[in-house]
């Protein structure tokens, strides 16, 4: 399933959520300057052991808004927190590489 979340006003993001009945969420946050589809195969091998797992392309990002500020942690630490209230996720695992282990990161210290 393919969808935005509004995460601000005239910015949404996009996820990609695959195998969206799975009991166990992992959440995919990628690295400088990649998209969601950096996580393709790791994806589809998780979804395939019964998982679900949402795959997201940051602000600036793939099919996600560009808008001309907001390209800070904290901003966009805040974005990961709308998506999660959002699709409603409890007991998730963060996947984060590279600068999206750093947004991952600055989320759970907020």
């Amino acid at each position: 399933m393919k969808y935005y979340v509004k995460v601000e006003k005239n910015v949404k993001i996009f996820v990609e959520d695959t195998n969206p009945d799975g009991e166990n969420v992992i959440l995919f946050i990628h690295g400088w300057p990649l998209n969601h589809n950096m996580y393709e195969y790791i994806v589809e091998n998780f979804a395939s052991k019964g998982y679900r797992c949402i795959a997201i392309d940051l602000r600036g990002y793939g099919k996600s808004d560009k808008p001309s500020t907001g390209y800070d942690y904290d901003r966009m630490a805040n974005d990961i927190r709308h998506i999660i209230e959002s699709l409603k996720l409890n007991n998730i695992t963060l996947m984060g590489h590279s600068m999206g282990g750093a947004i991952s990161t600055r989320y759970m210290s907020k």
